[in-house]
């Protein structure tokens, strides 16, 4: 055993966290670091440093691993990263560029604007813009991986052993090689930037000139951080990041593995969220982006049945009937993780439970499925966050779906003419039926509230244009009745007589077209 190895085993077992036994049971953790295990678990991490720090920050938000309390903890963990030094970026940037690079190097600020697990990035001017020179941070050498997974194997507590068993071991190393290689990075922010201004979101756009695979440039943006806005009660903000989270998967086939908080800006002006770094982007296997369509709004819906089906489908590829009864049966007995002192949105407790039911089913559950939870549980505690400093209390997972739903029907128009592919979007009501009803329900509920008005010149002059909230406002309640319409056809029609038949396929044909220019409308 090495000695960095004893260090970690003696660690943990000072702090209670030692394997069961006499040794274990006895180990009182020192003076002032608490006695709840999530503190243990946190202040130990802390003590053995390295890529213990790495591991707590891959287990934040893993409800499918720890309790509330253990997750609670590790996220007061501030990290604080040595940067890869500026004279070694500017040797990079001498090899990579050449004399732009030399130039780049001399205006570049001499501290960094952030250094992560991977990256480390300094602000530099480039024709008169500020920009960002990112370089990725040498790779965590094999040796020293490996005496960590030695190491953590010491971690014995029945609480969070779990957190540390081979399958979940194996992942940590999955999800830090991920991030690796800069070119891996380039590629997916070259296929976002060919989507710029068609997305909700916007996404670094590198600067072909300057960007190699070793060295990524790309403007500044300026703004206020998410987790800035969360600490001062913004849950609009949260809902934005929300909407990140789920456009990121429904229309860009990706996660992002180490979502956080102040890696995304609100720009002033016109309040986009914009991500100033991509940490982690993870592919999502194409087949899976429309099953995970269906279950989050199955999830959204309360529809446990399809919860199930597609769960399992996400986490194996494919369906399994024994396994999607069994999974019901957890879902139904599972209790929500309470919150003291939280108000926690209940969209983001119930893909919590579905995670924690998951793991208690020891399926082997892919990494993206792993960070899409993962992501949705951080905006579940950042709402948290944001109204215990003062916002309303709004379900920002539910506020987000619309949005996305309809820049996924903008983005898919010319596939949605197929009625195969609305039936397969539409299982027990799925994505286009929730986000129908659901707008439907909002938008009664503001007429009533008088929260929407109607402007109407009275005379002889011609009446005024409607103002831009009344057209939206009609266009979505156009777009929920045509929702409606189409789903009714397909869920009915098929059962008609042969003439009622085809005119049931006629209107639906134009109840598509009409929809498809309602929702081109949309300000």
């Amino acid at each position: 055993m090495t000695q960095q190895q004893t260090n970690a085993a003696d660690v943990f077992r000072r702090f209670g966290l030692g394997p069961p036994g006499f040794l274990g049971a006895v180990a009182v953790p020192p003076r002032g670091h608490g006695s709840a295990l999530g503190r243990r678990l946190k202040d130990s991490f802390e003590e053995l440093g390295g890529l213990y720090l790495a591991f707590a920050e891959f287990l934040g938000w893993r409800a499918d691993l720890l309790g509330v309390d253990y997750l609670t903890a590790l996220r007061e963990i501030r990290q604080t990263i040595p940067p890869v030094p500026r004279d070694k970026v500017a040797e990079l940037l001498h090899r990579e560029l050449g004399d732009t690079g030399d130039e780049l190097a001399q205006r570049m600020d001499g501290e960094p604007v952030w250094s992560t697990l991977s990256r480390t990035a300094y602000l530099s001017y480039y024709e008169g813009t500020i920009v960002v020179v990112q370089v990725a941070r040498e790779p965590v050498a094999e040796s020293d991986l490996a005496e960590f997974e030695r190491g953590i194997g010491s971690l014995g507590n029945a609480d969070v052993a779990r957190a540390a068993a081979p399958e979940i071991i194996a992942e940590f190393r999955q999800w830090l090689r991920q991030a690796e290689s800069c070119l891996t990075e380039r590629s997916y922010l070259e296929v976002l930037g060919r989507n710029k201004n068609r997305t909700l979101v916007d996404y670094p756009v590198l600067i072909p000139e300057i960007t190699t695979d070793n060295v990524l440039c790309w403007p500044w943006v300026e703004g206020e951080t998410i987790g800035s806005l969360v600490q001062r009660g913004s849950v609009e903000a949260v809902t934005q990041a929300a909407v990140a989270v789920l456009e990121q998967y429904c229309s860009l086939s990706i996660v992002d593995a180490e979502l956080s908080g102040d890696a995304m800006v609100i720009t002033p002006g016109d309040g986009r969220l914009a991500v100033r770094r991509l940490n982690r982007p993870l592919a999502v296997p194409s087949p899976l982006v429309n099953t995970g369509m269906k279950y989050i709004a199955a999830v959204l819906e309360g529809n446990t049945s399809v919860t199930a089906q597609t769960l399992v489908n996400m986490a194996l590829g494919k369906s399994t009937g024994s396994l999607e009864s069994a999974l019901l049966e957890s879902l139904s007995a599972i209790e929500p993780e309470l919150k003291v002192g939280l108000w926690f949105p209940p969209s983001a407790a119930a893909f919590e439970s579905n995670w924690r039911a998951l793991a208690r089913r020891n399926v082997k559950r892919p990494l993206y499925l792993n960070s899409l939870h993962r992501n949705l549980i951080a905006t579940g505690y950042w709402t948290a966050e944001a109204v215990a400093a003062g916002g309303d209390a709004i379900d920002t997972i539910t506020e987000a779906h619309w949005p996305v739903v309809g820049g996924v029907l903008k983005a898919n128009a010319s596939q949605l003419l197929d009625p195969l592919v609305i039936t397969e979007w539409s299982v027990g009501l799925g994505l286009l039926s929730f986000g129908a009803m659901r707008e439907a329900n909002r938008l009664a509920e503001e007429v009533r509230d008088n929260n929407l008005t109607i402007e109407v010149e009275v005379g002889a002059a011609q009446p005024a244009a409607p103002s831009p909230v009344t057209r939206n406002f009609l266009n979505r309640v156009l777009i929920a009745c045509l929702l409606g319409t189409i789903l009714a056809i397909l869920r009915w029609g098929g059962s008609m007589a042969r003439p009622a038949q085809g005119i049931m396929v006629a209107v639906a044909y134009a109840a598509l077209a009409a929809m498809f220019w309602a929702v081109a409308k949309l300000g």
